[in-house]
């Protein structure tokens, strides 16, 4: 009973950790949203009330728009040296805050591995001949296992990651072989939209 809680528990954790990212992006977008329509709201004052009442789509739309140049601008802003700042001291701030640290830790990893300023891990499409012959998955080549991870260093093996369909934040680790290992000869965009999409998307 005891390991069957702990193994239960451990699951837990893997599918908490592998839709964080998901739930934190709507909840950011619910709390911009919820924020920006009390803004506008308070700005059209001018406007009568029975109007509004009966054409709430105006506000939603005027909501939404505000709400993306919003984000877009502050995405300008991340990339100028007042930004960079800014996302230190914030990075900081949680990583001093005992029981959100792992949280944090566990969020900004997931976001850098997709940021466009840095070198992603989802960077070289291949496939592999898994789970059976004939059977091919898609991953992505990681790079070179150092000495430690390697049971035979006289062959060269790399680090596969396996994403799964259609949340690529979450999938397993494989090690495998130059010889197991076929480079797809696509974007990376290309792939992961093959993924994201269960297959439907080909092109």
């Amino acid at each position: 009973m005891k390991r069957l809680s702990k193994t239960a528990f451990s699951y837990f954790i893997q599918g908490l950790l592998a839709l964080l990212p998901l739930i934190v992006t709507i909840w950011v977008i619910k709390l911009v949203y919820r924020f920006m329509e009390g803004i506008i709201e308070d700005f059209i004052f001018f406007i009568p009330q029975e109007y509004l009442n009966t054409h709430q789509f105006i506000i939603k739309i005027a909501t939404i728009t505000v709400m993306f140049f919003a984000i877009m601008g502050f995405g300008i802003l991340m990339r100028t040296v007042m930004g960079k700042l800014l996302l230190s001291l914030t990075d900081s701030f949680f990583m001093h805050i005992p029981g959100l640290r792992p949280i944090y830790k566990a969020v900004r990893q997931v976001i850098d591995s997709f940021s466009t300023n840095k070198k992603s891990f989802f960077s070289n499409p291949v496939l592999i001949e898994y789970p059976s012959k004939n059977i091919w998955t898609i991953g992505f080549n990681t790079g070179e296992v150092t000495p430690e991870f390697n049971p035979d260093p006289t062959v060269k093996r790399f680090s596969v990651f396996i994403p799964t369909t259609p949340n690529p934040t979450s999938g397993f680790l494989m090690i495998v072989t130059t010889e197991q290992i076929r480079n797809l000869p696509m974007k990376t965009e290309k792939a992961m939209q093959f993924l994201l999409t269960g297959g439907v998307v080909k092109e």
